[in-house]
């Protein structure tokens, strides 16, 4: 006030600094309410966030861009892997724990448990499909075993797991998983056709090691044969010296 009084002609101006002054803080104030009424997503915005992303995941799997599929799959968890199920620990409490503090996490509400279970189980069973196309059978299999940690029997999970373990070989294991999800879906026309596979599999495992021990042991009878015909040989030269 004082420098206008002594310079009247710079008025204007300051007045226009003024409310440029006052705007700028108005709009401070504006954004740090906004910041400060702004608070973390609920649950329900967390799975409802989740669910969109498999969506978007299903959408390039049905284009077959089975690596993008998998990208939005990913993201699933990062929006469920927080969360917290009573009677059960998040990932988030746990590093708490470990870290030494308490980190309760965002419950989830009773009414909401089951599915949040079958958007985690079916974005596995989403993503084990994608490793099969992708030939990528270690992962399918961790996978699976994944989406059926903690519930019943999963005729899809036992289906891809038996596939990605007949692609790897392990006749055993396949064996296993898909007759159990022909027990679960007996009319599963896939799991038939899977285990005509399985079973023509083990006759060629089978052809295979009888081949195997076929040469094995005819090899083994060869090297005796060499190894005693000298003795045979030098055994009748003596008999029939003893007989002269």
């Amino acid at each position: 006030q004082l420098l206008l009084t002594r310079m009247p002609w710079l008025k204007p101006f300051v007045s226009d600094s003024v409310c440029i002054g006052d705007s700028f803080r108005l709009a401070m104030a504006s954004s740090s309410a906004a910041t400060a009424e702004a608070s973390p997503p609920t649950v329900l915005e967390q799975v409802e966030q989740a669910e969109q992303y498999k969506h978007k995941g299903n959408g390039h799997f049905k284009e077959a861009d089975y690596r993008k599929a998998l990208g939005s799959y990913h993201r699933v968890f990062c929006f469920v892997n927080g969360l917290q199920v009573p009677g059960e620990g998040s990932e988030a409490a746990s590093y708490g724990q470990m870290m030494g503090k308490s980190s309760p996490g965002l419950q989830v509400p009773a009414e909401k448990v089951e599915d949040l279970r079958l958007l985690k189980q079916s974005t596995y069973l989403n993503m084990a499909a994608c490793y099969l196309k992708l030939d990528e059978y270690d992962k399918c299999i961790t996978t699976c075993t994944k989406a059926m940690s903690g519930s019943e029997p999963n005729s899809k999970a036992h289906f891809r797991r038996g596939q990605a373990h007949l692609a790897m070989r392990n006749l055993d294991e396949a064996k296993a998983d898909l007759e159990l999800a022909k027990q679960l879906v007996p009319e599963d026309a896939a799991c038939d056709k899977e285990l005509r596979k399985l079973k023509q599999a083990f006759k060629d495992h089978a052809a295979k090691e009888k081949q195997t021990f076929a040469k094995m042991f005819s090899s083994k009878d060869k090297d005796r044969l060499e190894e005693e015909l000298p003795a045979c040989i030098a055994a009748e030269g003596s008999l029939a010296a003893t007989a002269e």
